[in-house]
């Protein structure tokens, strides 16, 4: 018995209807499995970079070894090697690494000072330098108030400092509150009350965070003119303009020991107590890397604080990848 007309291509329609849902299952998998794929080249390139990130942490502390060496042996000059270039050839692209002198910044964390037993407390020393350094770079807050209101921030207690803010201060149900321990990061100055973007602006090239709560000692064979209110920071009877011209005045391969640095005319004739000499140091005990890796189909940056330990081996005390990573260390 012959089928009705209206049932004549059923089957065929059925057959069509599978292998359109077969083939588009087939798409979806082969997409899967090219994504798969793709994601799998991308982390092996990306493993790939770290890699080499590591790598420069290595030559980073091996050329910083060499340099202090060679200080040791004759002078050199910072030139030399620090906000130098160095660039390296890789299989399928480059690799550029710069070395900074790490001391030279006023470190957030000295406006506290070490507490026996009770953790961390204000350093009325250290909120000072702040506020003078604040002065010396046009802030025209209450810059006393800031350096209390940091400390506040830091340190172990509760309890407001003198024109300090402490948990209390902060508006009720604010989504950050006083740390009360070390700064980790420049960029938590902004969880700070009265650091806005024109301070934090100000105050960017000249500040850092280091892993203590004491001030870094200066380096004069490593300052460079833009940092001259660190100095004029320390010497408080020193202006700008006159630490500008020392830094400028540095002979090749820099001065051989603190005397002859303090010798120059507008030092001699300062009051250099022992507090304000040992404010100063010829090995510096931090080194900022940064590091650039520029390949075919991508680029990844790295920071990296390196420690100069006594016997002459460089420790990475802490890393940063991605972009603006250098700002965040420097």
């Amino acid at each position: 018995m012959n089928k009705p007309v209206r049932d004549r291509g059923a089957a065929l329609i059925t057959v069509l209807t599978m292998v359109s849902i077969m083939s588009a299952l087939a798409i979806v998998a082969v997409d899967a499995a090219d994504m798969s794929t793709r994601r799998t080249i991308n982390q092996t390139r990306m493993d790939q970079t770290r890699w080499y990130l590591i790598g420069a942490e290595a030559f980073a502390a091996s050329r910083l070894a060499d340099v202090q060496r060679r200080d040791n042996a004759r002078p050199i000059d910072q030139s030399d090697w620090q906000a130098r270039a160095f660039t390296f050839p890789l299989d399928d692209g480059t690799m550029r690494i710069t070395l900074y002198d790490g001391n030279n910044c006023f470190n957030l964390n000295s406006v506290v000072q070490q507490s026996d037993g009770a953790g961390s407390a204000p350093s009325a020393a250290g909120i000072m330098q702040f506020a003078r350094l604040l002065d010396l770079l046009g802030v025209r807050s209450d810059r006393a108030g800031l350096g209390a209101t940091l400390a506040d921030w830091i340190d172990a207690d509760s309890a407001p400092s003198p024109g300090g803010l402490e948990q209390g201060s902060y508006a009720n149900g604010a989504q950050y509150q006083p740390a009360n321990t070390l700064m980790a990061d420049v960029s938590e100055l902004r969880r700070v009350q009265g650091f806005n973007e024109e301070i934090m602006a100000r105050i960017a090239n000249v500040v850092c965070v280091r892993p203590a709560a004491a001030a870094n000692l200066l380096n004069p064979n490593t300052l460079r003119v833009e940092q001259a209110p660190l100095l004029a920071t320390v010497l408080p009877d020193l202006t700008v303009e006159k630490a500008e011209q020392i830094i400028r005045d540095r002979p090749r391969g820099g001065w051989p020991d603190l005397d002859a640095f303090f010798s120059h005319s507008f030092l001699a004739s300062l009051e250099m107590n022992d507090v304000r000499r040992a404010s100063f140091t010829m090995e510096s005990a931090y080194f900022v890397m940064t590091a650039e890796i520029f390949r075919d189909e991508g680029r990844e940056s790295e920071a990296a604080l390196i420690s100069m330990q006594s016997g002459g081996a460089g420790v990475v005390v802490r890393r940063i990848f991605g972009a603006g990573a250098a700002e965040t260390l420097l």
